[in-house]
């Protein structure tokens, strides 16, 4: 589970923003906790804030920090990290590293993970994990130092050292030495590459991701779970019919909407994929008579598919324990709906593996205490003169239980909203 996500001098982010999973002291709502590893983690982090503030920023920060840990491995000498960009509106930040860091629990103990890149090469990093109270030091990573690599005891030493020869400047030590067996850095990397990933609402982006996973649902519980959500969102789907083909690269744009993975090679037996989904919606006519009719699922409503194309992402973290990282989160999605699919976090009995879900909205709905606490609900502001965006939790304001968030918050009390104008100056 994910304790922390900490980035420092990326895109509006110039000084360091930390969005922490640890619980408060607050008491409110322990369903919406875990208790694990001897720590209080929440499974829901919600995060608020005027269009342009930053919100979105912070989740590009988690994708590059992420998707660079993932492609480590496969970097050439020499090739960019991916989408590295520091704070480019003053001379010293835009020529230093940006900063990310990992706090999170896998396989029951507690790890810090973190680096420091520029689009060209890692510049530090560092791994330490909790055998006990006090953290114990996988290695140290230094590119400016002398002692680039630095190793607490003689064991790990004879053991790494090695390994440091095998990697480059483009590339993260935690990724090569995983890569060449070293028992003492694959479960971090592990964890990184399998059970924290970002995803944004876009339609194509999500089938390219979830058309694999609903072409493999042998046991059709997928297919139990997908009509189950349509249902209680109140959506008349009765079932579906999902088809695939594989297409040849020299065919590719020939057979309509066509799906490339994002990890296109340059390998020939690749193929595209282009799929056929029908939604099939049983309709009572004036005599009450029932009649199934399909629909292509390009002209269902954008909501619907959102809903149909998250469920197989929201039912795998339910299994797995995945954290879930979804930049505006509620495109195209009733309030009511949102609400739903949050509290589907927040519950038990139903996340049983205890995913976590952090997500970008502007879901008024969502700013109630009934629903989240307050160690849950964050915002993100921009300072317009300086261009930079500053993250801080509600609990930091300590707002009363029985507080009306949403009007607070819509009053300004809690800043992170636009401060617009009447429109009479557009003419000037």
């Amino acid at each position: 589970m994910l304790l922390q996500f900490s980035v420092e001098n990326f895109r509006s982010i110039k000084d360091r923003a930390v969005l922490s999973m640890e619980a408060s002291s607050d008491k409110e709502h322990s369903n919406n906790l875990v208790e694990t590893n001897k720590e209080k983690v929440l499974k829901v982090a919600s995060i608020f804030g005027a269009n342009a503030a930053g919100k979105s920023n912070l989740f590009l920060a988690l994708t590059a920090a992420i998707v660079t840990v993932k492609l480590s491995d496969k970097r050439q000498v020499g090739e960019p990290l991916f989408n590295i960009v520091p704070f480019m509106f003053d001379e010293e930040s835009k020529n230093k590293p940006t900063e990310f860091e990992f706090v999170f629990i896998a396989d029951g103990k507690k790890h810090v993970y973190g680096y420091s890149a520029t689009a060209q090469r890692i510049i530090t990093e560092y791994l330490y994990v909790y055998n006990s109270s006090r953290p114990s030091t996988i290695f140290e990573r230094d590119e400016n130092s002398d002692e680039v690599y630095k190793f607490t005891n003689a064991t790990l030493k004879a053991k790494l050292k090695p390994l440091t020869e095998r990697n480059t400047e483009n590339k993260l030590f935690l990724a090569t030495a995983t890569a060449w067996n070293c028992e003492e850095t694959r479960v971090p990397m592990m964890w990184l590459s399998n059970q924290i990933n970002t995803y944004d609402t876009q339609y194509e982006n999500l089938l390219s991701i979830t058309g694999d996973m609903y072409e493999k649902d042998e046991d059709r519980s997928l297919r139990r779970f997908t009509n189950n959500i349509l249902k209680e969102a109140d959506i008349n789907i009765a079932d579906y019919r999902f088809e695939s083909k594989d297409i040849p690269l020299d065919q590719l744009g020939q057979l309509g909407p066509v799906i490339i993975p994002k990890e296109l090679g340059t390998a020939p037996e690749f193929k595209g994929k282009t799929y056929r989904i029908e939604t099939l919606h049983n309709i009572e006519d004036e005599n009450g008579n029932t009649s199934s009719y399909s629909l292509d699922m390009h002209n269902e409503s954008k909501g619907t598919q959102s809903i149909f194309f998250l469920s197989p992402i929201i039912k795998r973290a339910f299994e797995t324990g995945e954290t879930l990282c979804i930049d505006e989160f509620d495109i195209s999605l009733h309030p009511m709906l949102v609400s739903y699919l949050v509290k589907l976090f927040n519950t038990p009995e139903v996340n049983r593996a205890n995913a976590q879900l952090i997500i970008s909205s502007h879901t008024m709905t969502l700013l109630n205490l009934k629903e989240l606490r307050r160690d849950q609900i964050y915002f993100i502001e921009k300072n317009q003169s300086t261009g930079t965006s500053e993250l801080y939790s509600l609990d930091e304001f300590s707002p009363r239980t029985r507080e009306d968030i949403r009007k607070a918050y819509l009053l300004g009390r809690y800043g992170s909203i636009p401060d617009i104008g009447e429109g009479d100056s557009l003419w000037e």
